[in-house]
C-alpha cells in the first residue's frame, strides 16, 4: 500500500472528483500516488484513476469525538496518521485542504515539515502555505470576482513542483473510471419503472435533472426542473431521471407535483457509482452547481448547469470542453457570501424555462448550443461555453455578448496577468526558469477593461508598484538601520490596507499578505519576489490605460 506521494482531500464531494487530474499528472510523471480523504465519500474511490492505495478519514466521527473528549479523540488522530504514514510510506506530501484539521494531518503524515506542498504548519504550529500557487488557491475564491482560474487548474499547480516537465503545461485529463457492473444493473432496473408510465410512447432515451444544491439560493426552481422536463418528453420522447440526495427527497416530491409527463425519481435511491452509472445512461445532464455536475464532467457526460446566487463557471464551472453555463444577466450576480440578498433572490426566477429548454433541444438536436440563442435568452441570462485556452487552462467563452461586462473583462485580464506572476514568482522561488517566457509568447492579449473600472484600479495598483519599489530599498537596509527596519513595516501594512481597500484587487491584497507572512523570515527571497511582483504590477497599471 506504499505511495511516494500522499494527496490529501479533506473537502467536498465534487472537489473530491477534481482532484483527479492532478493525480494523473502525478501518475503520468511516474509517482505512486495515495489518497486521504474523508469516509463519507469514500464510495467515489473506485471511480478515481490511479489512486494506489486509499485511507478514509472517519471525519464525523473524529469530530463528534472531539465535543464530547477531546483527549481520546486526539489520541484517535494520532493513531490513524501513525498507521496511514506507516503504511504509506510517502516522501511527499500534497494537501489541498486549507482547514486547520487539514494542515495538521498534513504535517503528521509528512516525513518533514518541509516535505508538504501546498497547506501545511510551520514549526511552531502556525498556518504556512508551501508553493506560491497555494498562496494564490488560499485567497483567490474569497471574493467571487477574483477568482479567474478553473479550481481543477488550481489544483494542478500546487502539484506542479512534483511533476515532470511538461506535464503541468497540457490541459487536464479528467476522466474518471467506468461505473461497476453491478452499479449498471441497478439504474437500469430503475429506468424501466418510470412515473406517470407513457401510455403508447416510447421513450427515446433518458435526460438527467439533477433539483436540489448546497444552498437552497443556489437551487433553479424545481417548477422550472419541471417544465423543462415536461418539455423534453413532448418534443423528443425524453424521460426525466430525477437526482439527488435523500434529503432532496422534497424536491422530488414538488416535481412530482407539477409534472404532467413521465419520469424516473431516482433521489435518494443511488450510491456514488450508482448515480454515476445513471449518468452514463443518460444523454445530458441539467443541474445545479453541484457534485453531480463535476462526476458528469469526469464521465464525459455534456451539461447545461445553473450558477446561481454566490455561484459562477469561471472557477467551479464543469472541467469538461463543450458544457454550457448559465448565469442570471443581474448586474448585482455573483452576489457576495454571507451577505442577504437585498433583491429578494431575483436570481433564481430569472432564467425561464423555455430558453432553457431551447438550449438542450438545439444541443440534442445539432451538438450546437448557439443554435439555441436568442434575443430574449440573453437579456435573461449570460451564456458561458467551456472550452481550453492556449496554455492548457480550463476557461469559459461567452456565446450571449456579456464578454464586455467589466467584470468579464476583469476576469480575464486577471486570467493573463496571474499567469505571469505566479510562473514568473514560483520560477524564482524554486530555481527553475523559463517557464514564463514561453507562457508570455503563447498568451494572447486581454481586451482592456472600461475606463471608469480602470481609473479605479489602475492608480491603486501603480501606487503598490511604488510601494513595493520602497520596500525592496528598505529592506536591503534592515540589518543596517533599525529606520529602515521600521519604514519596512509600517510600508508593509500601508500595502496591505491599500491592497484591502480596493475590492477588484482583493486576491492581490490576500496573496500579499501570504508572501509576506510566509517568507518575512527569508528577507533575500521576499525581496527578490518582492522586485518581481513590483514590476508585474507596472505592466498591469500600464496595461489597464490601454
Amino acid at each position: 500500500m506504499s505511495a511516494d506521494v500522499l494527496l490529501l482531500n479533506l473537502t467536498r464531494f465534487g472537489d473530491l472528483l477534481q482532484s483527479q487530474p492532478l493525480i494523473q499528472d502525478l501518475h503520468d510523471s511516474g509517482h505512486r500516488v495515495g489518497l486521504v480523504c474523508l469516509d463519507n465519500f469514500a464510495a467515489a474511490l473506485p471511480l478515481l484513476r490511479h489512486v494506489d492505495a486509499a485511507w478514509p478519514l472517519p471525519g464525523a466521527k473524529l469530530m463528534a469525538a472531539l465535543d464530547r473528549h477531546w483527549q481520546t479523540a486526539a489520541a484517535a488522530l494520532l493513531d490513524l496518521a501513525r498507521r496511514i504514514r506507516e503504511e504509506a510510506r510517502p516522501s511527499r506530501v500534497v494537501n489541498l485542504t486549507p482547514s486547520l484539521p487539514g494542515r495538521l494531518l498534513a504535517k503528521l503524515l509528512a516525513p518533514s515539515p518541509e516535505a508538504v506542498l501546498g497547506f501545511g504548519l510551520d514549526a511552531e504550529g502556525f498556518g504556512v502555505n508551501r508553493g506560491i500557487w497555494s498562496s494564490f488557491l488560499s485567497g483567490a475564491t474569497l471574493r467571487r470576482l477574483n477568482a479567474p482560474f478553473n479550481l481543477v487548474d488550481m489544483f494542478r499547480m500546487v502539484g506542479a513542483p512534483l511533476c515532470a516537465p511538461g506535464i503541468a503545461a497540457r490541459p487536464g485529463l479528467f476522466s474518471l473510471q467506468t461505473p461497476p457492473a453491478e452499479a449498471l444493473a441497478h439504474v437500469d432496473a430503475l429506468l424501466a419503472e418510470p412515473e406517470n408510465p407513457p401510455e403508447g410512447g416510447r421513450v427515446q432515451g433518458f435526460v438527467a435533472l439533477q433539483l436540489g444544491a448546497s444552498e437552497a439560493r443556489r437551487q433553479w426552481p424545481t417548477a422550472y426542473f419541471a417544465a423543462l422536463g415536461d418539455r423534453l418528453w413532448h418534443e423528443a420522447g425524453l424521460c426525466p431521471v430525477l437526482l439527488g440526495a435523500p434529503a432532496e427527497s422534497p424536491l422530488a416530491q414538488e416535481y412530482a407535483a407539477r409534472a404532467r409527463a413521465p419520469f424516473v425519481n431516482a433521489v435518494g435511491r443511488t450510491n456514488i457509482p450508482q448515480l454515476a452509472a445513471l449518468l452514463t445512461r443518460t444523454r445530458l445532464l441539467a443541474t445545479n452547481d453541484t457534485g453531480t455536475m463535476h462526476l458528469a464532467a469526469g464521465l464525459g457526460l455534456p451539461c447545461l448547469a445553473f450558477f446561481l446566487a454566490t455561484a459562477q463557471p469561471w472557477d467551479t464551472g464543469p472541467y469538461l470542453p463543450g458544457c454550457c453555463c448559465l448565469e442570471p444577466a443581474l448586474a448585482c450576480h455573483p452576489c457576495p457570501y454571507n451577505q442577504a440578498c437585498p433583491h429578494d433572490q431575483a436570481c433564481l426566477a430569472r432564467i425561464s424555462p423555455r430558453r432553457a429548454g431551447d438550449l438542450i433541444q438545439a444541443r440534442l438536436e445539432s451538438g450546437d448550443w448557439q443554435a439555441g440563442l436568442s434575443p430574449e435568452l440573453c437579456r435573461e441570462a449570460r451564456v458561458w461555453l467551456t472550452e481550453t485556452d492556449e496554455l492548457g487552462f480550463a476557461r469559459v467563452r461567452s456565446l450571449s455578448g456579456h464578454e464586455r461586462e467589466d467584470r468579464s473583462l476583469w476576469l480575464n485580464r486577471q486570467r493573463l496577468f496571474w499567469r505571469h506572476i505566479l510562473d514568473d514568482l514560483e520560477s524564482t522561488a524554486d530555481g527553475a526558469h523559463g517557464r514564463t517566457a514561453r507562457a508570455e509568447a503563447r498568451t494572447p492579449d486581454a481586451p482592456p477593461c472600461s475606463p471608469a473600472f480602470a481609473a479605479r484600479v489602475a492608480p491603486v495598483l501603480d501606487q503598490a508598484a511604488r510601494l513595493l519599489d520602497m520596500l525592496a530599498e528598505q529592506g536591503r537596509l534592515t540589518g543596517k538601520s533599525s529606520k529602515a527596519g521600521q519604514l519596512f513595516l509600517l510600508n508593509c501594512e500601508r500595502l496591505q490596507n491599500l491592497l484591502d481597500a480596493c475590492p477588484p484587487l482583493a486576491s492581490l491584497g490576500y496573496f500579499w499578505r501570504e508572501l509576506r507572512q510566509e517568507r518575512g523570515g527569508r528577507m533575500d527571497e521576499l525581496l527578490r519576489l518582492v522586485d518581481l511582483l513590483a514590476g508585474h504590477l507596472r505592466r498591469w497599471a500600464a496595461s489597464m490605460a490601454v
